[in-house]
C-alpha cells in the first residue's frame, strides 16, 4: 500500500532557498522527463538488457531526492541497479521495479495538480 503522499519538496526547497520559479522549473522538468525514464527501465526489465537497466536505474537515484522520492525507492533502485551489475534475477529486479513505478506515478499525480 502506497502512503498517502510520496512527494516531499523540503529539499527541493532547501536547495532553491525557496526560489519558486527553481521549484516550479524542477518540477516541470521531472514531469517531463518522469515518463520516459520509466519508459526506458520498463522496455530494458522486458528485454533483459541488463546495462539499459543500470544506467537507467542508476540515472533514476540521482533524480528522485528533488522531490522526496529517495525515502521511498532509493532501496530499490539501488537493487536493480546491484542485481543489473551482476546480470541476475531479472525477476528479483521486475518485483522491485513494481514498486518504483506505482511511487513515480504517484508522485507525477501530486505534481500534476
Amino acid at each position: 500500500m502506497l502512503p498517502q503522499k510520496v512527494t516531499n519538496l523540503s529539499y527541493l526547497n532547501e536547495i532553491s532557498k525557496g526560489d519558486a520559479n527553481f521549484i516550479k522549473e524542477m518540477i516541470s522538468i521531472f514531469l517531463s522527463e518522469n515518463p520516459q525514464e520509466i519508459q526506458q527501465l520498463e522496455k530494458a526489465i522486458t528485454e533483459v538488457d541488463f546495462e539499459k537497466i543500470r544506467s537507467t536505474s542508476h540515472h533514476m537515484k540521482s533524480t528522485i531526492p528533488f522531490i522526496g522520492l529517495d525515502l521511498l525507492i532509493a532501496y530499490e533502485l539501488s537493487q536493480i541497479e546491484d542485481l543489473a551489475i551482476k546480470k541476475q534475477n531479472i525477476e528479483v529486479i521486475s518485483n522491485h521495479f513494481i514498486k518504483v513505478k506505482a511511487i513515480y506515478e504517484k508522485a507525477v499525480q501530486e505534481l500534476s495538480e
